[in-house]
């Protein structure tokens, strides 16, 4: 069955009521209602006090041909509404269930009810004509009455039209402030929650195997025997033949132990008793340096096959480069090679926790990235050993602190919104910018100590229910200069006023008729 095939007289209308309405209000909205019940929602403020309250209500309710209940928490209410025989419940859904009471009284009383008269009209006609009429007077206290009562009507309606009719709309511009505070905070390692009072939060200890490589020159020196001695000795033939001298013949001099020296080309000496051949020759690296430097005339044996066929002498004296220095490692080259390879291996870690970390979410305290353990050293030469150069490549385990900037910035908001800094004004949430500062410093027992800085938009805190009831009643130039002396205001956006109707240069005197909009500029 649809809604208009349900018949007036059943149809139920919830008519919910706030705390301004009154009975003038409540029958104002009973005209426009087509139900013929009409269930009226009271609110849990205190309202229609009085038993005349609802009488005048049911009264309007009769005379619409309405039938009238209620659903209301106030026990004199309640009261009053099973003497008139309203019917009261407790929620709309018994109301759609349960039968509706029917008023004790009837509020109007139709002309057929009245009492049949007890004398025909026509005798007392005549009776009237024979006597004299008598007309009586109306006591003069009875007009001053009556006046007093119309010019007291007509007050207040007017009264109500002066208290009902107007509002005003009021715009005015809180004035503004930077907030920058810088807060100090403890990162504390043994720590599980975030204490916001107290300015501490947990820290994170972060392990990892790390690599790193340093090289340097060696810085030991000693002399050592330079490049081999060189020279010409002459081979003569002792022979009527022709004697092939191969590269690489041995030649040496008589002296104990012998300086060896070795022909560094094919030779031939002609068949004939006599004849010469110079040829070049380079020491052996057993006579290196200066035992290779030989005078004239200290080379005169030929070692090998051709001994005794052919003859050597040197004319002129063998040469070489003398005395040279080569580099060797040191012990104290292991120990700096080895601090300068903790240092690349520390900022490898850094580097590394820096690429791994999500960007802006972490701060890596760099005081706290330190090696707890050495797990390998390679070393490219050993202590003593010739080398021009020494690597080492280290690996340990590295140690660091790490800050959850989230934790930070949620003290450091809340410590900001607390009050402290912002007394008598109001803190704009989304203008708030948060980043750490400065350097970090480790305490005694493990924790960091760091700032963070946090800089925002403040305005002046200003309580629009006080606006209202401190300009109620007053001239629209008497508002605007309270406005301007008593309440910080942004000097560049002087308060704006409209009031309705615009002729009426006053505002309000209930304060529910004026509406005050903040409009927060930066």
């Amino acid at each position: 069955m649809t809604k208009h095939a349900i018949p007036r007289h059943k149809r139920i209308h919830r008519l919910e009521l706030d705390q301004y309405d009154d009975v003038i209000s409540i029958k104002d909205r009973l005209q426009f209602i087509t139900a013929g019940r009409v269930l009226l929602i009271f609110p849990r403020q205190p309202i229609l006090k009085r038993k005349l309250d609802l009488v005048l209500i049911q009264r309007e309710a009769a005379r619409r041909d309405m039938r009238l209940a209620i659903i209301c928490e106030d026990y004199d209410v309640i009261d009053h509404a099973r003497e008139l025989n309203i019917s009261v419940f407790r929620t709309v859904e018994e109301a759609r269930t349960k039968p509706w009471k029917v008023p004790k009284n009837k509020v109007f009383v139709d002309r057929s009810d009245r009492p049949k008269p007890e004398h025909d009209p026509y005798d007392i006609m005549s009776v009237g004509r024979t006597r004299r009429a008598q007309r009586k007077k109306s006591p003069i206290i009875f007009q001053i009455a009556r006046g007093l009562i119309f010019g007291t009507t007509i007050l207040l309606v007017l009264f109500g039209f002066y208290a009902l009719l107007p509002s005003a709309q009021i715009t005015i511009t809180p004035a503004s402030d930077e907030l920058n505070i810088t807060l100090n905070i403890i990162a504390d390692p043994n720590l599980e929650d975030v204490l916001p009072e107290s300015l501490r939060i947990p820290a994170t200890i972060e392990r990892s195997l790390q690599e790193g490589t340093a090289t340097i020159q060696s810085s030991g020196r000693r002399p050592a025997e330079n490049s081999l001695a060189e020279g010409i000795v002459t081979f003569t033939n002792q022979t009527d033949l022709a004697q092939f001298i191969p590269k690489g013949t041995q030649v040496q001099t008589s002296t104990v132990p012998p300086v060896i020296y070795l022909t560094q080309e094919d030779a031939v000496l002609p068949a004939r008793t006599g004849s010469t051949v110079n040829v070049a020759i380079r020491a052996i690296e057993a006579n290196q340096g200066l035992s290779g430097n030989q005078p004239p005339g200290a080379i005169d044996r030929v070692f090998g096959p051709l001994e005794g066929l052919i003859t050597v002498t040197n004319r002129n004296a063998t040469y070489g480069e003398g005395v040279r220095e080569i580099a060797y490692v040191t012990a104290e080259d292991h120990e700096r090679v080895f601090e300068l390879a903790q240092i690349e291996l520390l900022e490898n870690a850094r580097d590394n926790l820096r690429v791994s970390l999500p960007e802006g979410e972490f701060l890596i305290v760099p005081e706290s990235v330190q090696i707890v353990e050495i797990r390998e050293r390679i070393y490219s030469a050993e202590i003593d050993q010739p080398s021009e150069n020494l690597s080492l490549t280290l690996k340990a385990i590295v140690q660091a602190t790490l800050i959850d900037l989230s934790d930070a910035e949620l003290v450091a908001i809340a410590m900001a919104n607390s009050g402290r800094y912002t007394e008598g004004r109001i803190l704009d949430l989304t203008s708030l910018k948060v980043s750490p500062r400065g350097t970090q410093t480790i305490l005694d027992d493990g924790s960091v100590a760091f700032q963070m800085r946090v800089e925002g938009d403040m305005y002046a805190d200003i309580d629009t229910e006080q606006v209202r009831e401190r300009l109620t009643g007053l001239s629209v130039q008497e508002a605007r200069e309270i406005l301007e002396a008593e309440y910080l205001l942004d000097s560049r956006y002087p308060p704006i006023i409209e009031t309705w109707p615009s002729f009426f240069q006053r505002l309000p005197i209930f304060p529910v008729r004026i509406q005050v909009e903040l409009n927060y500029v930066r």
